[in-house]
């Protein structure tokens, strides 16, 4: 059993204190000096480019909003699938997607686009629906 003094866990508390203190970010704005500082822009507020994504990234984004519950099971299922190695576009061309690997950037917002198009021309509804969705979460 260990015994430590009343004083160090008062020490303890202070620092543990100061390290859950707010650190502000800088502003945008100039100081005193006349420099100009700038602010660190959060995580959120970065746009993400569904153009250029990874299949990895992709999914590890569908992951969190599924868990923070801004999207369902369904849209989450769909984002998080393997592509398949050929896909038709919405003009009816095939497309060898052979190549693209969890590494490799696809553009997500296109091949979606063109499955819900291909889903409401042949009138499925619940895949244009998902689709639907799906489409909502790229144009966050």
């Amino acid at each position: 059993m260990e015994i430590s003094s009343l004083r160090w866990s008062t020490n303890f508390l202070q620092r543990e204190n100061s390290r859950n203190s707010k650190i502000e970010k800088p502003s945008q704005q100039e100081s005193r000096h006349g420099q100009i500082t700038f602010q660190v822009p959060e995580a959120g507020d970065v746009p993400i480019n569904f153009s250029a994504i990874t299949p990895r990234d992709l999914r590890a984004l569908a992951w969190e909003n599924y868990q923070a519950g801004r999207i369902d099971q369904e849209t989450y299922t769909t984002l998080a699938e393997e592509l398949p190695t050929h896909a038709v576009d919405a003009q009816g061309q095939l497309v060898d997607l052979s190549q693209v690997t969890d590494e490799t950037g696809f553009d997500f917002h296109d091949f979606y686009r063109n499955q819900l198009e291909i889903a409401i021309s042949l009138g499925d509804t619940r895949r244009a629906d998902v689709l639907h969705s799906v489409m909502a979460f790229l144009e966050i």
